[in-house]
């Protein structure tokens, strides 16, 4: 899975989570094909927020057994703003990359925040319309 892939199946896990376009319940969602599977599910107290803590997203690829997987933590303050922040992770078992993504409510910040393999911060890019 390029990471073009990744990026836009990551857009789009987002905007599902963001638009409520899950299952009747309103939490979980999956679907599957192009040796890609991909599962949607949203915490309960999820319904109004725009920040919804707890929700996560799994991509995986069966052929490969690389995994991408979204997990919302909550809010967090950021140059006095408060995002949304969700911690993400692909690769495999022995090669796992660790990214942040953080976005404001209006979608007029977002941050993605790269780790090094001890934690530390490798790339950060903020972009504010």
């Amino acid at each position: 899975m390029s990471k073009k892939q990744v990026l836009l199946i990551l857009f789009f896990a987002s905007v599902f989570i963001i638009s409520g376009c899950l299952d009747e319940d309103g939490r979980k969602i999956s679907l599957s094909g192009n040796d890609t599977e991909l599962n949607i599910s949203l915490s309960e107290k999820t319904e109004g927020s725009w920040c919804p803590a707890g929700s996560q997203v799994q991509v995986k690829n069966p052929s490969t057994g690389k995994l991408l997987n979204m997990t919302v933590e909550g809010t967090e303050e950021f140059e006095s703003k408060t995002l949304c922040r969700a911690l993400i992770e692909t690769g495999s078992e022995e090669n796992t990359t660790r990214f942040e993504y953080m976005w404001s409510e209006d979608k007029n910040i977002t941050v993605w925040t790269k780790y090094d393999q001890d934690g530390k911060i490798s790339l950060r890019y903020v972009h504010r319309k």
